[in-house]
């Protein structure tokens, strides 16, 4: 069944009927406020006019001494024969009505404000129906009274009234022309050449295509948009042509770009062995003897306190070094161990209870859970220590001020999308396959989840920006000061835990903290045997 649709030139037309009537309510409301204020206006000029005049004619000396009152209507009667004139009230220096003509209200506040302030004001009362002007009278400097005229509006609003009227018929002849001709000149400007063109795109794209387009509008838009369905049909053929060059060149590059990647990371690989080898050798010998000989020096100057630490300072920057030096060959060479099915509970208890017996976290407060029936991966236990530890180093690091920290062992999944769900925020992680990493193990896909072990540390730290969030497992990067880091650290964990068959990941959010998460698999995975 055909969709009824209102065509184009009733849309516009209604459209402009809105417009129009919009239009006019705005200019009515602006013109007849502004009429209104301006009678207002000039109501209270003139009553302000004829306040000043009355005020000048009265016996100024004898409304403040209370005598010959009789005089005061003499200056007062001329009012009354002007038009609109509907009250005069005139109180003395204590606020007490001296006079009155047609006028029962007596005195108000805002005359007894005018004797005080001595300001003049007009006052709109009865709903606009009335305006109340008032003056103060003032005698050699001192103020000895006040007055207040009212005149009415009455026939003012009757001119507006009919002047609304006028209006009204004016804009409903000039709303019924403006239609008129705005039928006949969208029949003519808009329909017309819109039916031809729709016409000459039907001829261009003749032939039988499946896909279209569904449009609200009039049915000049609607048929225009059938047309154009055809024509789009064409098009597509084309571009899904282009889609699939474009899409095979961008595969091309991809593959470039992941091997240049690789070549990079591996020449960096290769230059750290050579490195870490030549400085194992050039330094790890001398090292030795100055840590040795630090030890000597400083029991044989046991009695000399400043000499004891100089000793005890070139031991401990001898042994930074000689640290400097074991993460290099670490991350360059690192060792495969043996492996045994290990107890994750255990080993989390064993490893939080070691830090905080050394008084590395005194500001810290760490929390550990874990699921009950964990089973026991196959790698080893003291990689894997290496590897908390070097975790919660870094989220006790994340919070100098002190905080709290959770560990939480659980099964889990380990696939693409489960890893992703895992977080509510971005994860990067360094993987083959995943994040542009360049691991040995390719990670499971989502229809053959592999599972394992996930163990969370996470923290309530500053977190990690974006921009540092992508480069957290790369070798030498860091964002401690200098000294209080190599930034070989997450490196070293993450190739351990690639030795394993797992992954790390992270996920972080600025003022938040963040989350390292480690994926262990539970099938016996020997990297021996890879």
């Amino acid at each position: 069944m055909k969709i009824f649709r209102l065509s184009l030139t009733v849309t516009i037309l209604a459209s402009l009927a809105s417009l129009l009537i919009l239009t006019w309510l705005l200019l009515s409301i602006i013109a007849f406020t502004t009429a209104e204020k301006d009678l207002y206006t000039m109501k209270g000029e003139t009553g302000k006019a004829l306040l000043a005049m009355v005020l000048r004619a009265i016996p100024v000396p004898l409304v403040a001494s209370g005598r010959n009152q009789p005089m005061i209507p003499y200056a007062v009667g001329s009012l009354a024969d002007v038009e609109g004139f509907n009250g005069f009230v005139l109180v003395d220096r204590s606020g007490r009505p001296v006079y009155s003509f047609a006028d029962q209200r007596g005195t108000d506040s805002r005359l007894l404000q005018t004797l005080r302030d001595g300001v003049d004001a007009t006052v709109v009362v009865n709903g606009g129906i009335e305006i109340l002007c008032y003056a103060p009278l003032d005698f050699q400097g001192k103020r000895v009274g006040a007055a207040r005229i009212a005149l009415t509006l009455s026939r003012e609003h009757e001119r507006l009234a009919r002047s609304r009227r006028l209006f009204h018929a004016y804009f409903a002849i000039d709303f019924l022309l403006l239609l008129g001709l705005g039928y006949l000149s969208l029949r003519r400007l808009v329909v017309a050449p819109m039916k031809r063109l729709l016409s000459a795109t039907q001829r261009i794209s003749a032939g039988d295509y499946g896909s279209q387009v569904h449009v609200p509008g009039s049915t000049e838009i609607a048929e225009l948009a059938d047309s154009f369905n055809a024509m789009l049909e064409s098009l597509r053929t084309k571009r899904d042509e282009v889609d699939r060059h474009v899409s095979s060149l961008e595969e091309v590059n991809r593959q470039l770009q992941a091997a240049r990647e690789e070549t990079l990371r591996s020449e960096r690989l290769a230059s750290v062995g050579l490195l870490a080898a030549g400085t194992a050798h050039e330094i790890g010998t001398p090292l030795a003897g100055i840590i040795g000989y630090a030890g000597i020096l400083r029991e044989e100057l046991a009695d000399d306190r400043e000499r004891v630490d100089y000793a005890v300072r070139i031991e401990q920057d001898a042994g930074r070094i000689d640290r400097i030096v074991r993460d290099l060959l670490h991350y360059a060479r690192p060792t495969h161990g043996e492996r045994l099915h290990v107890q994750i509970s255990g080993l989390l208890d064993e490893t939080v209870a070691l830090l905080t017996g050394q008084g590395a976290f005194k500001k810290i407060t760490t929390t550990v859970m874990t699921s009950e029936d964990l089973p026991e991966p196959y790698l080893d236990r003291f990689q894997l220590q290496q590897v908390l530890i070097n975790l919660l180093i870094n989220a006790r690091d994340a919070m100098p001020h002190g905080g709290h920290i959770e560990v939480r062992a659980s099964c889990a999944e380990m696939s693409m999308q489960r890893m992703s769900e895992a977080y509510s925020g971005v994860i990067r992680g360094r993987r083959r396959d995943d994040f542009s990493g360049v691991f040995s193990r390719s990670l499971p896909g989502d229809d053959v989840p592999l599972p394992c072990i996930r163990i969370d540390i996470r923290d309530a730290g500053e977190g990690i920006s974006s921009e540092n969030l992508d480069r957290i497992f790369d070798p030498f990067f860091t964002t401690k000061e200098p000294g209080k880091g190599t930034g070989l650290g997450l490196s070293i964990a993450a190739r351990i835990i690639d030795s394993f068959g797992g992954r790390i990941t992270v996920s972080s959010t600025v003022g938040e903290g963040s989350c390292f998460s480690v994926w262990l698999p539970v099938e016996a995975y020997d990297q021996e045997r890879h």
